[in-house]
């Protein structure tokens, strides 16, 4: 039978934070709204909660005073003013916090929202202070009617009533009374609150973006998953095709056999990088795949001699960043549903040109083909279509798009448009 460990050896040791049941079973109530956003209803709930013993203790203490005032007459003022006096201390707890979170809970922007809690807070505390000064004006009228009847009675020194008299109006004493209710009313009407409540927000906006962050990369991640799944079923198709061809072509045609695998070996310079990644390269360089284009097509002539192409764009436009695999999937898909089920000869035009879209210049990467144009399968609400949807809204939000278009005689027209501030 095991021997239980010491205390310190347990898990519980004085440097290890508190298990929450602990934590929350004894740390009080100020230990329970601070697991809960700064001035919401369940904060403040808690906050009221933590001031019950306090303020309890307070108003015995005022009420101690009663006992010491013989006067019936000067009791009732005395317990008037310390009425006064609880009541500032309260609604130096109570107000400005209340204010505050209704405040918060209307929901206004976020400037609005901080002016409205600095404001709640300020008003709550002035209104303390406000108060207090009646108190202290009940107070001091309260100790010179007493002091009065004591001179009345001559229950005592003439000159000590005077001497007390003076030291309570005094200014220096004013003010260092005020001074000192000011800083205690700044720490009881929530100040440290306030300032608790700016840097919290600013932790959650950070908490927030690092969570956003984290649902980008996730997406990211399952859309280049799919995007190598995706690219692992057309590549072995396109494969075995054009060795398909290959073996042909080297028993009918030597020299075709062999320009079709100058073409193979392009297009798999071009684009066995990317496979190599798994998919996961989430831009390549223009100029790649427009020369992965080239010699895809240049594959397909063979296959489909009828079949002429341009790739087409500017020089300058090389070195800009693509996702990989979105432009040779659309001219595999006019190939697929346009160009092999179409008698006679047939033509795909590929270019990429800056165009203006809503005031702001991008990037357009255009497949148009003079095939059957849309059919059921090319109505745009295909797989492959839909992946590459998918992947723009993941990668660019509402700034791309892609778009098909029937054109004026035959076939279609597909169009990724890119933002150009996001190639780097």
């Amino acid at each position: 039978m095991n021997e239980p460990q010491p205390f310190e050896q347990s898990g519980f040791a004085a440097e290890n934070p508190l298990p929450s049941k602990v934590f929350n079973k004894y740390g009080g109530w100020g230990s329970m709204a601070q697991q809960y956003p700064i001035f919401s209803q369940t904060w403040y709930k808690y906050r009221l909660l933590s001031y019950i013993l306090p303020t309890l203790l307070i108003a015995v203490f005022l009420g101690l005073g009663m006992f010491v005032i013989p006067d019936s007459n000067a009791k009732s003022k005395f317990i008037l003013a310390m009425v006064f006096l609880w009541c500032s201390i309260v609604s130096a707890m109570v107000v400005g916090r209340g204010m505050a979170v209704l405040v918060v809970k209307r929901s206004w922007a976020e400037r609005k929202t901080s002016v409205g809690v600095i404001l709640s807070i300020v008003i709550g505390t002035l209104f303390a202070i406000w108060l207090i000064h009646v108190e202290h004006d009940f107070e001091k009228q309260f100790t010179k009617e007493y002091i009065q009847e004591l001179k009345e009675k001559k229950q005592t020194d003439l000159a000590v009533v005077d001497s007390e008299l003076t030291y309570q109006n005094s200014p220096v004493v004013s003010v260092l009374r005020y001074l000192l209710l000011l800083l205690i009313f700044l720490w009881l009407g929530g100040t440290w609150d306030l300032l608790a409540y700016f840097r919290q927000r600013r932790a959650m906006k950070d908490i927030l973006v690092e969570q956003r962050v984290a649902l980008y990369r996730k997406e990211r991640n399952e859309a280049e998953l799919r995007l190598s799944v995706l690219a692992s079923q057309v590549e072995p198709h396109f494969l075995f095709n054009t060795l398909s061809g290959v073996r042909s072509a080297i028993l009918s045609d030597p020299q075709m056999g062999v320009a079709i695998i100058d073409n193979l070996v392009e297009y798999l310079r071009a684009t066995i990088p990317q496979l190599r990644n798994d998919g996961s390269c989430s831009q390549v360089k223009l100029s790649s795949q427009m020369q992965a284009i080239r010699a895809y097509l240049g594959v397909i002539k063979f296959r489909i001699p009828r079949l002429s192409f341009d790739v087409e764009y500017a020089p300058a436009l090389s070195d800009l960043f693509i996702p990989p695999l979105m432009l040779i999937s659309l001219v595999e898909n006019a190939v697929k549903h346009g160009i092999e089920l179409k008698k006679g000869p047939v033509h795909i035009h590929v270019f990429a040109q800056k165009i203006m879209d809503g005031g702001e210049e991008k990037l357009a990467l255009t497949v148009s083909d003079n095939g059957l144009g849309f059919t059921g399968a090319t109505s745009g609400s295909g797989i492959g279509l839909s992946n590459i949807r998918e992947r723009l809204k993941q990668l660019y939000q509402d700034d791309a798009a892609l778009t098909l278009e029937t054109n004026e005689e035959d076939g279609v027209t597909a169009r990724i448009v890119l933002p150009t501030n996001t190639f780097e």
